[in-house]
């Protein structure tokens, strides 16, 4: 048998494994973000989220989950270590968001528009 031959039937198996592969474990699964920026724009996208009252938004308060899709997460202004409340600070072009994420609750506690 030659090494060509070897090679065929070689990525023939490889072929197959991915497909059998993708047809049972893969098709059809909702892959949760695999950053730690994307987990936590996910946790923090949710309709459930609190707004402070002294906060007021330029928009319709059902909009908040796009405009924080529409975020980065600044880690380096973020206090999520040792604290019994994680503080995130999410900004884009247009504005600047900070929220404290509790057990019991997601709050907005500040926004400034840029």
């Amino acid at each position: 048998m030659s090494f060509l031959q070897r090679f065929g039937y070689y990525l023939f198996g490889v072929a197959l494994g991915s497909m059998l592969v993708y047809v049972w474990l893969i098709r059809g699964r909702d892959f949760p973000a695999w950053t730690p920026s994307g987990r936590v724009l996910q946790e923090l996208a949710v309709d459930s989220v609190v707004i402070d009252p002294g906060v007021h938004l330029p928009f319709a308060d059902s909009l908040l989950v796009q405009h924080i899709k529409a975020c980065d997460v600044k880690f380096d202004e973020s206090v999520v270590r040792d604290v019994p409340c994680k503080e995130y600070q999410l900004e884009s072009e247009k504005e600047r968001m900070r929220f404290k994420v509790c057990r019991s609750e997601i709050r907005l506690y500040e926004y400034d528009p840029k």
